[in-house]
């Protein structure tokens, strides 16, 4: 009998951290219909931005495009950009920066994310047409956050894999890390002639709206 009690507590204690986590079945689904919106609505822009880390030439032909994600797809893009940065960061490192775990804990780290990422890109927009900014310019804030919404519709499935079939945490990170990595290769090498021959401008642009934000929301978070 007693027994028997301790396998029924046992497999209580099993079964709770997945209703704990049921929510995160509801965040993929809504992802994933996000994702099927996105390539019913523009197929070819869709599979465009999916294969953009082996196709160099697709943000060639947006350099003369305005930046703005006022556009049900870039909205739509957007928005599962943040959602699927936010899962990464919540999986790739709660056991290091949170604490608690749940929809709350992610439903915060997803507004976060989104004011921050959100605040960047209208200033970027913002600096971009106050100041008409040339061609060049514009085709690397196209880049920059183009390869992001390519990492971003990359780690997706990746994210799906890691939790339901491996339910390891590790070729997540790894994943995570490498794509970043890889985005921040392309985007200085497509720009490097840009770069280098505005190096200062490019160090106190990449100080003052890439790291400052950075060590800002970390301070925020964390107190």
């Amino acid at each position: 009998m007693r027994q028997k009690e301790s396998k029924m507590y046992l497999l209580q204690a099993i079964e709770l951290p997945e209703n704990q986590e049921g929510w995160l079945t509801l965040v993929l689904l809504f992802s994933f219909a996000l994702a099927a919106f996105l390539k019913l609505l523009k197929p070819k822009k869709f599979l465009g931005y999916s294969v953009a880390f082996f196709n160099p030439g697709f943000f060639q032909t947006k350099a003369e495009e305005a930046m703005t994600i006022f556009t049900p797809f870039k909205f739509t893009l957007f928005s599962f950009s943040i959602i699927t940065i936010s899962l990464g960061i919540y999986f790739s490192f709660h056991d290091v920066f949170i604490e608690t775990r749940g929809f709350e804990t992610f439903l915060k780290l997803f507004t976060t994310v989104f004011i921050y990422i959100f605040i960047k890109y209208l200033i970027d927009i913002f600096l971009a047409n106050v100041f008409a900014i040339e061609e060049n310019v514009n085709y690397f804030l196209q880049v920059k956050y183009g390869y992001l919404f390519t990492s971003c519709l990359l780690i997706f499935p990746v994210i799906i894999i890691s939790k339901f079939a491996f339910n390891n945490n590790y070729l997540l990170i790894f994943s995570f890390v490498i794509l970043l990595i890889f985005r921040a290769v392309l985007v200085l090498f497509n720009n490097k002639g840009l770069i280098i021959g505005k190096l200062f401008y490019f160090i106190l642009y990449f100080c003052i709206f890439e790291i400052a934000p950075l060590l800002i929301l970390y301070k925020t978070t964390t107190q």
